[in-house]
């Protein structure tokens, strides 16, 4: 999905892509030249170069000869067991804390047999697994990785269909349909709902998404997100415009007084940022 409010814009592509940090920049022009799609512009004085994103293939020459690091290539391919081989450098954390992995993004069942051999990997050396899903994903992707989760964090963002559609690109009958299902194979869920100010945060919204959650036969409770913006600086570095530039973040008020709501209806509050 491409949600208005995604802090994470880089993972929305199934490629590598090149990231311009104009801060980091020395202008010392050694990009210019490699640049086959001539998508960099020189320039003046101390002044950082320009990247024509409308240009540029994300071939990652110019990211190659930046020695100060303000073009870099986001995204690279790598094996389960590579990503295992990271893990498992925490191992004795997980297990002396009862935490475990989560795979999020993005979106992990845009690769599910990947998720599915990460998970399985780290189920067999004890390390308890997690899911943050938007919900987005034929019922086949989820039913590849469930055997190996012991926890799925389902995303809600809003009820209506047709605003669904406006704000993330698709609507959420196939969401709704994944969210069903899953509660019907025993899956633990924990519903987990960003708040966004003046855009899904109404009474009328939450209100029927707390009665929905609710209605879960195995659900483990609702993580309540509050808006933030830290995600912004990302959307300039890949040539994005971010469209909530202007929204303000809400403070920590705002948050009591949904979660507030949300007890009103006899949910329990998971929190996993302490």
């Amino acid at each position: 999905m491409r949600c208005l409010w995604c802090s994470n814009p880089e993972s929305q592509a199934s490629f590598p892509q090149l990231s311009f940090i104009p801060e980091k920049c020395s202008a010392c022009g050694r990009c210019i030249p490699v640049c086959p799609y001539q998508a960099i512009a020189g320039s003046q004085g101390d002044a950082p170069v320009a990247v024509d994103f409308s240009r540029c293939l994300h071939c990652g020459d110019c990211a190659l000869v930046c020695y100060p690091g303000a073009l870099v290539m986001i995204g690279k391919e790598m094996s389960a067991r590579e990503v295992l081989d990271i893990l498992g450098r925490d191992l004795r954390f997980y297990h002396n804390s009862a935490g475990g992995i989560t795979l999020s993004g993005g979106e992990p069942l845009f690769q599910p047999e990947f998720s599915s051999e990460i998970l399985g990997l780290c189920r067999q050396i004890g390390i308890h697994t997690a899911m943050q899903t938007c919900g987005m994903a034929p019922w086949d992707s989820f039913r590849l990785v469930l055997p190996n989760l012991d926890l799925v964090i389902f995303d809600l963002k809003i009820l209506d269909p047709q605003k669904h559609l406006q704000l993330t690109g698709f609507t959420n009958e196939q969401i709704l349909a994944n969210l069903k299902s899953l509660d019907e194979s025993a899956a633990s869920i924990v519903i987990q709902i960003p708040l966004i100010p003046g855009i899904n945060d109404a009474d009328e919204n939450l209100d029927g998404m707390f009665r929905l959650a609710r209605g879960i036969n195995h659900l483990v409770g609702v993580n309540l997100l509050r808006y933030h913006n830290l995600g912004a600086g990302q959307y300039r570095r890949l040539g994005y415009s971010y469209q909530l530039e202007s929204l303000p973040v809400p403070d920590a008020g705002y948050l009591a007084g949904k979660i507030n709501l949300a007890e009103q209806y006899g949910l329990p509050i998971v929190r996993f940022n302490g």
